[in-house]
């Protein structure tokens, strides 16, 4: 593709209107089309990749199956575009609005289950979500938003602890059943997912277990609150190829910088650091000086475990 413009796949996804999951996903199930790839590796698409997307996304939303379009050139999705009688056909169109109205439901139910403290009914909404959806967009689209409106109605009294403790350990639980159900092959890459000690929410730490078991790496999930030199002992051991930490609360604890800092003294070994969570931003000289990559999503981290990986 050289002198050809292209895209990376976050501004395809914007250009489209279509999430990285998504395009990921038609790409993986019906080959709709096939990026290039750059020297590090990276996904490329070109302005007719963009094009041929785009069109089937606007087929989908008519009502065309996926799975019956996606072989179709530009011309012919052009073609059945314009029809003024598109058919429509019965299951539901793979749109992005419909995707968050379908998700907001979920939610919705979600909530109203932790603020009526029912914690076998949340763990009946959850499962019917994993059902529904492929893992990543569960993750993103159900679990992220889900924790993040259980600290906020934590903080502004609107559930006891109470609430926030059961409908965290139900989540948990389903999050850990995940990493230890992806299948993965005994040569895939390795990473080590840790809190630092005095971090002891580990729920985000858990979603990056996911999200890399999902991406087809070996995780090793280490736990909350671990000192620096635990940490680096697991690293000297195990010889992974990158150590995702996750850091949420507290955002002013002088004792993770020492800790950080222990660390950092103590690795010898090339490990690449990963560093995401709401509060990493606050111990951010710390992380430079460990030459750690600060992430800051979800496609952030994936596009990190993309570049590591090769």
């Amino acid at each position: 593709m050289e002198n050809q413009i292209t895209y990376p796949i976050k501004a395809v996804s914007n250009l489209t209107g279509l999430s990285i999951h998504v395009i990921r996903a038609w790409e993986k199930r019906y080959n709709v089309v096939v990026p290039d790839r750059t020297d590090t590796n990276r996904r490329v698409y070109s302005i007719e990749d963009v094009e041929k997307l785009k069109l089937l996304s606007e087929a989908s939303e008519s009502g065309y199956s996926i799975g019956t379009i996606a072989h179709y050139n530009i011309d012919e999705l052009k073609r059945i575009i314009g029809k003024s009688n598109v058919p429509q056909k019965s299951e539901k169109p793979a749109s992005t609005e419909n995707y968050l109205i379908e998700n907001k439901d979920y939610l919705e139910n979600c909530i109203d289950s932790i603020k009526m403290l029912n914690p076998r009914k949340l763990e009946k909404e959850l499962y019917k979500a994993l059902i529904d959806l492929p893992q990543p967009r569960f993750i993103e689209e159900i679990i992220a938003p889900l924790l993040e409106k259980i600290g906020d109605m934590w903080k502004d009294g609107d559930i006891r602890i109470l609430n926030e403790h059961i409908s965290t350990a139900i989540i948990r639980k389903i999050l850990t059943s995940l990493i230890d159900n992806n299948s993965v092959s005994t040569n895939a890459p390795s990473i080590l997912i840790a809190t630092p000690k005095g971090q002891l929410h580990e729920l985000g730490a858990l979603i990056v277990g996911v999200i890399a078991s999902s991406d087809g790496w070996n995780v090793t999930y280490m736990g909350p609150d671990l000192p620096g030199e635990e940490i680096a002992a697991a690293i000297e051991k195990l010889h992974p190829k990158v150590v995702a930490l996750s850091i949420i609360y507290p955002s002013d604890d002088y004792i993770l910088d020492k800790e950080m800092l222990k660390l950092k003294r103590l690795l010898n070994n090339g490990s690449k650091i990963i560093a995401g969570g709401r509060s990493v931003m606050t111990y951010k000289s710390t992380l430079d000086s460990m030459n750690a990559k600060i992430i800051n999503s979800i496609d952030d981290f994936r596009l990190e475990l993309e570049k590591s990986r090769n």
